[in-house]
């Protein structure tokens, strides 16, 4: 889309190139030719017209080419910023500024917006045994079964190492503790292409009134530790309070 506005934007500056060109050639001319009327006019008309047509599209085609190597620079300094390049999928500051977006919309009455950590379980045992390359594997696969059940118009992104962050806006806690308990089970039960199971937990957090971005992560990331706590490969929210005996032996 932004592509074929530059070249629409870029084809715009070629014609206005070419009329300039010869509008500014043409005028004088004229007024020369009223002055000496001894010239023979159709000549210079003539060619008031096609050198400009001749030097004006090579004008543009090198305006366009430079506005097209710009977009492509723009492009890729924005993946650099803003993209994991193992998974694909957007990085910490981007997860920041998009997550930001979204809990505007929800604070508008879209919803109630929540964000959830997921860490992978397990995985120093997974690249200790199995090689870090079979770790980045895993990261990609658990990116690709995350990345296919984020809530719809939510995001997912890598915070780093083998922590990833989800942020969505649901109608409420039921409807966002299901969609999360799923993403949980998926991982599970997902094959991964090592010979270990994989699993994650999650802690998740509803955003109250006016509440920062960054305490909401602070919430899910005490929710992620209890989950860690009652057996690991779960879902709890951070409103679910301290894990009990009962529960870490469930």
């Amino acid at each position: 889309m932004q592509l074929a506005q530059d070249i629409r934007r870029a084809l715009q500056a070629g014609a206005l190139i070419t009329a300039a060109s010869i509008f500014f050639s043409f005028v004088p001319v004229y007024i020369w030719l009223q002055i000496d009327p001894v010239i023979d006019r159709p000549s210079i008309y003539l060619s008031c017209i096609i050198l400009p047509l001749i030097i004006a599209p090579a004008c543009s085609w090198f305006v366009l080419k430079a506005q097209l190597k710009a977009q492509r620079l723009a492009a890729e300094n924005y993946r650099l910023a803003n993209i994991d390049d193992l998974t694909n999928l957007p990085n910490r500051r981007a997860f920041f500024a998009e997550a930001s977006v979204l809990q505007m919309e929800a604070d508008g009455g879209a919803g109630v917006f929540f964000c959830a950590i997921a860490d992978v379980d397990n995985f120093k045992r997974i690249n200790d045994s199995l090689g870090h390359e079979a770790g980045d594997d895993v990261l990609i696969s658990v990116a690709g079964v995350l990345r296919a059940l984020h809530p719809p118009g939510g995001l997912v992104a890598r915070l780093g190492g083998e922590e990833f962050a989800v942020a969505g806006i649901f109608v409420d806690m039921g409807q966002a503790r299901a969609a999360f308990e799923a993403m949980v089970r998926a991982v599970a039960s997902a094959g991964h292409g090592v010979s270990r199971p994989v699993t994650v937990s999650l802690g998740f957090a509803g955003a109250g009134a006016r509440e920062s971005l960054s305490t909401l992560l602070s919430r899910a990331d005490e929710a992620l530790y209890r989950a860690k706590q009652a057996g690991k490969n779960r879902a709890l929210a951070y409103e679910d309070g301290p894990v009990t005996w009962a529960a870490r032996a469930s």
